[in-house]
């Protein structure tokens, strides 16, 4: 029989639960079976892109950021050469002693604006190296001439909190947090934003920078990753390992894996749901995810389909389950 494993990355679960409360938990009984009856965790502050990457071969300084912009540039046929960053546009509030980053469903920007703004922002930046690109109102990106030599925060930690712990850190971090505030500065008096704020909308005031670096070397081509993000997409192109799109129904994830029984699959609905605020979308993902994924995966563990789950979700907790471990009534562990 095949030795059938599955690493499932879920970023954003363990946040979204605890934001749920005891109750949604409470209905979540697939889910609180597999942490009950897991054969161990551990807690972890890395996130959970650079686990996946470490699995492929990737080895990196600690603290790098997780190349996200080069690998979705790479996805799409983008040249990825050099140093990428994503540089989402966003809404920041005064609150007192804080600087609060607004949801991005705050912004909802049309082609012009995107232009007037980009533009502005590269002929500003121009003599510092900057290359703002942007592909759609989605997805900016920012190319650098050398590594900026800093570490950043990825924009999903950081959305409804205070920006200042959350700015970029490393050698060169206080000519970045100059050039943000420049770029504050810059873009409050801009012509685009101060017709957004007579139409009643939320202006652009930054762009948040993260997920930057050069394209990753890794070294493992035999794992079958499922995923739908460009990022998936990017690390399939990147390393040569098979991609597919996540099935329908996950109890028939075993059928289709060919000759490759280790499986790296990535949930982006926790992580979706978080990043809207909206927290009845929230419960819905969380029910979702109850039945479609952790339900269907149990009963593939119950069956010996299945022999090793791993569900990453951090920073958080990593949480190894075994078909032979899943047996063992009498363990009841508490993970959250």
């Amino acid at each position: 029989m095949k030795n059938n494993t599955i690493t499932l990355f879920v970023p954003g679960l363990w946040a979204l639960l605890g934001h749920a409360g005891n109750e949604m938990q409470a209905s979540m009984p697939s889910l609180n079976l597999l942490l009950k009856r897991c054969d161990g965790s551990t807690e972890s502050v890395v996130e959970s892109e650079i686990l996946l990457l470490n699995r492929l071969g990737w080895q990196a300084d600690e603290g790098a950021d997780v190349p996200v912009a080069a690998l979705e540039r790479l996805a799409t046929g983008i040249d990825s050469d050099g140093f990428w960053f994503r540089a989402d546009p966003v809404n920041l509030q005064e609150d007192q002693n804080y600087l609060m980053m607004s949801f991005p469903s705050a912004l909802d920007l049309d082609a012009a604006e995107v232009k007037a703004l980009s533009d502005s922002i590269n002929e500003h930046f121009a003599e510092d190296g900057w290359r703002l690109e942007v592909v759609d109102q989605q997805r900016w990106y920012l190319g650098l001439d050398k590594n900026p030599d800093i570490q950043t925060t990825p924009l999903w930690r950081v959305v409804g909190r205070d920006v200042f712990n959350l700015m970029p850190v490393g050698n060169n971090s206080r000519q970045w947090h100059a050039w943000m505030m420049e770029m504050q500065m810059l873009l409050y008096n801009h012509t685009a934003n101060q017709a957004r704020i007579g139409q009643g909308k939320a202006t652009v005031s930054g762009l948040w920078v993260w997920g930057g670096g050069e394209l990753p070397l890794l070294q493992r081509s035999d794992i079958l990753l499922r995923g739908d993000s460009l990022f998936m997409q990017g690390i399939s192109r990147q390393s040569g390992c098979r991609i597919k799109a996540l099935p329908a129904n996950m109890s028939s994830i075993c059928d289709d894996n060919g000759a490759q029984a280790e499986q790296l699959v990535v949930l982006e609905q926790a992580r979706a749901a978080l990043l809207t605020g909206d927290m009845n979308r929230g419960m819905k993902a969380l029910h979702e995810l109850e039945k479609v994924v952790f339900q269907p995966l149990l009963a593939l563990l119950q069956s010996r389909k299945l022999t090793a789950l791993s569900i990453i979700a951090t920073p958080g907790h990593i949480v190894n389950v075994s078909a032979r471990g899943i047996r063992k009534w009498w363990r009841r562990n508490h993970i959250l």
